[in-house]
């Protein structure tokens, strides 16, 4: 993990959610979804966001690993 970043946690400044899917290992595809909040480092893109949120999904849930991401969407988390 970049130590720039915040790690996603239950506050933040921004919202993220991410669609995964995946290929079961005996055949077959399941999606799979995480979201949660996190903080932007000054000078972060949505592109590094979503690279560094990707690499953070992947090592906390090796079942989703290797899947490609259908969906993507980081936005301010204030109402």
């Amino acid at each position: 993990m970049a130590p720039e970043h915040e790690t996603p946690v239950l506050t933040g400044t921004h919202f993220w959610f991410m669609a995964i899917q995946t290929q079961y290992p005996g055949g077959g595809i399941t999606t799979g979804h995480r979201s949660g909040v996190c903080t932007p480092a000054p000078g972060d893109t949505r592109m590094s966001m979503f690279t560094y949120l990707r690499t953070w999904v992947d090592e906390n849930w090796p079942e989703l690993a290797g899947g490609v991401a259908i969906a993507f969407d980081i936005q301010p988390n204030q109402l």
